[in-house]
């Protein structure tokens, strides 16, 4: 009970979507407490026809909770629910006329009939069969009302009857329209909620490594490209001898590693530095300052890899990284290719020097 008392809550406050059972369940069970008064109401009137269509379509809607107890047959059921109700609504009014006000249900049917179509997952083209049953339910209650008014109505009850059958039938239908318009919102709501994290969950994919949760290449670019400031420097790291890791460890021992050097990287950087995995081992890094700046973030790196504990088969991995630096000037002026030109050649002098270092010049 408290479950279920929690899932209502959250329902209620837009945070949690009803799955379809317990949507159609609330429906169907409504309605079939609606046609079980008006059968009541029939039955004080002796309306017997009146009676006999409220007893069956209250069959109907308790038999639909059986029917879909299996999760399917969702778009079966709403068909024979809806169309069943907006029968006996319209037989109710040649049997009494149009004054009861049993013509309202046809109408309260019609935005239900939507929130069920759009909300159930199973139904397939629902935007089409919404609109076609309500076109059907609007050409059957026009042709209904022309017949109503053109004759008397077969039975006729005492006056005030008619008033009183159709203040309950109005707070009947507006009830209806209430509660399931304001759940159709709170739906739509976690829906749109739900969209939203879906939309974060891409943008994030899209601009970040999954494996080191560093920015990627794409990424880093188009903020490189955004940047108003010429005082920072590029940093071009790569990891030392790593596929003689992969090698001798495997992939999944590699990607350890690349986990440990983004983590060293992330934490050596300051919080306005740019840090990417530009591609395999490689990694590059915005560092604004000077290249003095940008030797002590290097340095805390190599040193944090230093202390890094990654054990492979009871021995100790030592993982190092070469590093080449370009610092941005008034000459260069912010120009990218150039930048990493400079910072991959100066990378690549220090792998020729021995690895594990870090080169600021091409000398």
């Amino acid at each position: 009970m408290r479950d279920k008392i929690e899932k209502a809550n959250l329902v209620l406050r837009g945070k949690e979507s009803l799955n379809d059972g317990i949507r159609f369940r609330i429906f169907a069970s409504s309605l079939a407490g609606v046609h079980l008064i008006l059968a009541g109401i029939a039955a004080v009137l002796r309306c017997q026809p009146l009676l006999v269509a409220n007893v069956i379509v209250c069959l109907l809607d308790l038999l639909s909770n059986l029917g879909t107890r299996n999760g399917r047959n969702y778009f079966t059921w709403i068909s024979i629910v809806y169309f069943a109700s907006c029968f006996q609504s319209l037989y109710a009014c040649v049997l009494l006329g149009w004054r009861y006000g049993f013509s309202l249900y046809n109408l309260t049917m019609i935005p239900i009939l939507f929130y069920f179509m759009h909300l159930t997952k199973s139904i397939s083209n629902p935007k089409y069969y919404a609109v076609l049953y309500t076109l059907i339910n609007c050409v059957a209650t026009l042709v209904i009302r022309r017949l109503v008014y053109a004759g008397e109505p077969i039975y006729n009850f005492p006056i005030h009857t008619d008033f009183k059958i159709s203040f309950f039938n109005n707070i009947v239908c507006f009830l209806f329209l209430i509660s399931f318009s304001t759940l159709f919102i709170l739906e739509l709501s976690v829906k749109h909620q739900e969209l939203e994290q879906q939309n974060q969950k891409l943008i994030r994919l899209a601009n970040y490594d999954e494996l080191t949760n560093l920015r990627n290449r794409r990424s880093i670019l188009a903020e490189w490209k955004k940047l108003q400031r010429t005082d920072y420097c590029v940093v071009m790291g790569d990891i030392d001898d790593f596929k003689k890791v992969n090698d001798t460890y495997g992939h999944e021992q590699g990607d350890e590693v690349l986990k440990i050097v983004a983590e060293s990287l992330s934490n050596s950087a300051s919080d306005v530095d740019y840090v990417s995995r530009w591609g395999g081992e490689e990694f590059l890094m915005i560092i604004f300052g000077d290249i003095s700046c940008a030797l002590k973030v290097t340095g805390r790196v190599q040193q944090r890899l230093k202390e890094a504990e990654l054990n492979v088969e009871g021995h100790k991995l030592i993982v190092t990284m070469t590093f080449g630096i370009s610092e941005c000037s008034e000459k260069l002026n912010g120009v990218i290719d150039e930048l990493i030109r400079q910072a991959d050649q100066r990378l690549y002098l220090g792998k020729r020097s021995g690895k594990n270092c870090i080169i600021v010049s091409d000398q």
